[in-house]
Parts: structure tokens; sequence; C-alpha cells
């Protein structure tokens, strides 16, 4: 009987384990870019899994080099997918790219929001994510917040105003990722 009543607590363990993988310990990045650099406290309580895979990401280098792919004045700074970038990328960091499903919660789509671009499908964000640059609710469930600026404004208002649709400046360079460090 006592046996019995272990294997079911054992059973019962088991069922209410999480299958959410593991957040890292750092919580902050700090996004370098040919515009400025600022800082991200990233959010694993409202999108643990899209946390745990950006992490993994830029632990791997998948997002030195990368370039925008728009900057859209009160709207958003979209990163191009990791394919998009100046030194392509490695075997090693091809392979850690994968799928990241919808992860919802209360907060909202406001300016200095990180939120994982998607195709059709709200299950199939991998590298692309944006950073708002104006409130936009009607993204609003539709997309994966999972960070939000902690430091740097003044740097999202002088790539807003330096930078045109084509993610360009003045003299046609891209805006582009240098590197993105956890803190």
């Amino acid at each position: 009987m006592r046996n019995a009543a272990a294997a079911i607590a054992l059973l019962l363990l088991a069922g209410c384990a999480s299958s959410t993988p593991r957040v890292e310990p750092s919580q902050r990045v700090t996004i370098a870019t040919t515009g400025g650099s600022f800082s991200v406290r990233l959010l694993p309580n409202l999108a643990p899994k899209t946390v745990a895979q950006f992490l993994r990401l830029v632990r791997g280098g998948v997002y030195d080099s990368v370039y925008f792919y728009r900057v859209e004045q009160h709207f958003v700074a979209q990163a191009a997918t990791a394919d998009d970038r100046e030194v392509p990328l490695t075997p090693e960091q091809r392979a850690l790219i994968a799928p990241i499903p919808l992860e919802t919660g209360e907060l909202r789509h406001a300016r200095g929001v990180l939120s994982l671009a998607h195709g059709d499908d709200p299950n199939s964000g991998e590298t692309s994510f944006s950073i708002l640059l104006a409130d936009a609710p009607h993204l609003d469930g539709k997309f994966t917040i999972f960070g939000v600026l902690e430091g740097g404004d003044d740097v999202l208002h002088s790539i807003e105003s330096s930078y045109n649709q084509q993610a360009r400046d003045k003299d046609g360079k891209r805006l582009q990722i240098i590197s993105i460090k956890a803190e």
C-alpha cells in the first residue's frame, strides 16, 4: 500500500511538471545597433518559451549582423529574419532556430515593447522581432510580447527619425544589429 501511494505521488508530481523550458538567469539584454544601443528587460513570466529561445539565439550569436527589415515612424522598427545578415549563419546557428508558439498575456503593445514577428501562422515566429515605436493595440493577442525597453528611448527616437521605411539612413546604409548581449 505504501509503495502504491508513493508511485501515485510520483505520477502526480510528474504530471504537474512544467514542459516550459528553463529560462536562463539573465533577464536583460543590451541591443547594439548601427543607430545606437538600448537595454531591454525580458519577460519570462509572460513569455517563457519565447524568452528562453531568444536567449539561446543571443548566446549563439544568431542576431549578430542581422539587418532591420523596416522602420515605420509611429509604429515599429522590425528586425529582419536571421537569414538577412551580413555574415551568413553557421550550421550550428541555424540549428538553434525553431518556431516558437504564440504566448499572450495582459501586457499591451505599447512604445518600447519587443514583440516576436511571425507569418500567417501565429505559431511560426522564429527570429524576427519588432520594437514598438508607438502604441499598437491592434497587435494585442496576435503577437508575443517578450521584452520592454529599460534604457535608450533617445536611441529609439533617433532611429525613428534617421531611418526610412526600408530601414536605410540618408546615405542608404541599412540599420543593423551589431550584437545583442545578455547581461
